[in-house]
């Protein structure tokens, strides 16, 4: 999705491409809590971060000047598509470092968050009936069907790893950002991550 509102909190406006994607974080770590345990829940909390750090950090240091004049524009700014891939790709090496490359607890926090923040951002803005019908139509059911699914059958995992991507294809089809949008690059980029690392016969770590 790509049109962006600002939503007012009390007297703090933020964008709401950041709400979403807070939620869609804490709803992930909630999931995989629930259904993979402490441990799993725990790195990829600390793979979050990872992601958050690189993500507005790289606002500070490509624009050191207007973050100290005024500290609070972190909460309206980041560092774009490059901050983001760079947490992505620091969040996904921390991964693979901690032995999770391959596991399905990390497949269904990718979608759990693709499909939380895609859910979101139809909630919060306007983009369009068509968008808006077939982005929940494919990820509401993606995020069931990886529930329930990802830590059936390595054959399984690496289905639901194809879908993912097959999927968030058809929805940037008819979103306002395409396929250019750093969402669909983002699944894109795990995606291919986490397949490698099935085929490369990593399974279930």
């Amino acid at each position: 999705m790509q049109v962006t509102e600002v939503i007012t909190i009390f007297k703090l406006s933020v964008p709401s491409s950041h709400l979403s994607v807070l939620a869609a974080l804490v709803v992930a770590y909630v999931l995989i809590r629930f259904r993979y345990g402490n441990r799993p829940a725990g790195l990829y909390a600390d793979a979050a971060f990872y992601f958050v750090l690189f993500w507005k950090g790289s606002y500070v240091l490509t624009d050191f000047g207007s973050f100290l004049k005024a500290p609070l524009s972190l909460l309206y700014y980041n560092g774009g598509m490059i901050g983001a891939l760079a947490g992505l790709l620091a969040a996904l090496y921390f991964l693979w470092r901690k032995g999770l490359a391959a596991s399905p607890a990390i497949l269904t926090g990718a979608v759990a968050v693709q499909s939380v923040y895609q859910m979101m951002m139809v909630f919060l803005n306007d983009n369009g009936i068509l968008a808006e019908t077939v982005t929940f139509v494919l990820f509401g059911p993606l995020l069931l069907l990886t529930l329930f699914r990802a830590d059936s059958t390595h054959l399984w995992q690496k289905q639901l790893t194809v879908i993912f991507p097959a999927a968030h294809l058809m929805a940037a089809a008819v979103q306002p950002d395409g396929f250019g949008g750093l969402s669909f690059v983002s699944t894109l980029i795990f995606s291919v991550y986490h397949y490698n690392r099935l085929v490369g016969g990593v399974k279930n770590e």
